[in-house]
């Protein structure tokens, strides 16, 4: 996989698989970001990069970061993310920036070229998606729907920090409330049942015979003593 870098009003064809496997990723969010004008604390970055994964899961897809998540103390983490971060501020992509964040534990990352969208169609709608909708939350809030995965949901439940995060669990529940829905939409297609006319006076007499048999059985069962 490559990308095309312009600089300069030239177009360069740069690899974004080595050395470092996740540039890509990184810079996928980035340029998303750029396109709605927000800016992405390295905070940010990973928690957009970890819905990311989870929102393709859930749609039935692989994960697209390549990164593997660990449940940290502050949320997923894979160490190699802050490799694939120097890598691309290194190689001039991005640059870490001095503005003043409302993430006081990471600085601001922004683009310093145009870059063609580094990863293929499907994964860049969803990054794109994903950037859209939380992008512009603010960290707690972030942290917040982070926190609300079911993968993280279920490691933070086992207390063990290090452990990896099971992203195939949150295909699982897509899939439970799937059918959930579908068996309630069935449910609501049936016409509720009603009774024939004249059951309750058909039940009420049979109801009568029984009690009469059930006396004279018990009389007989006496006087047999």
């Amino acid at each position: 996989m490559s990308m095309r870098l312009i600089r300069g009003g030239a177009v360069i064809s740069m690899p974004v698989d080595t050395p470092n496997p996740l540039a890509g990723s990184v810079l996928s969010i980035l340029v998303a970001a750029r396109e709605l004008s927000l800016s992405v604390t390295e905070t940010h970055l990973v928690g957009l990069l970890y819905l990311t994964d989870v929102a393709a899961v859930e749609a039935g897809h692989p994960a697209i970061t390549g990164a593997t998540w660990r449940l940290g103390r502050r949320g997923p983490y894979d160490p190699a993310l802050t490799r694939a971060q120097d890598y691309v501020v290194d190689s001039e992509l991005a640059e870490r920036g001095d503005e003043e964040s409302s993430d006081a534990e990471a600085g601001v990352l922004s683009l310093t070229m145009d870059v063609d969208d580094p990863l293929d169609p499907e994964a860049m709608n969803f990054v794109r998606t994903v950037v859209a909708l939380h992008g512009g939350k603010d960290t707690v809030a972030l942290r917040s729907v982070v926190d609300g995965t079911v993968p993280m949901v279920e490691a933070q439940a086992g207390g063990e920090f290090g452990v990896l995060l099971d992203l195939s669990r949150a295909r699982r529940r897509r899939q439970a409330a799937a059918l959930l829905t579908r068996a309630r939409a069935r449910r609501a297609s049936v016409p509720p049942e009603r009774d024939d006319d004249g059951v309750g006076a058909i039940l009420k007499q049979e109801f009568l015979q029984a009690r009469d048999a059930l006396r004279r059985a018990n009389a007989k069962a006496l006087d047999d003593r």
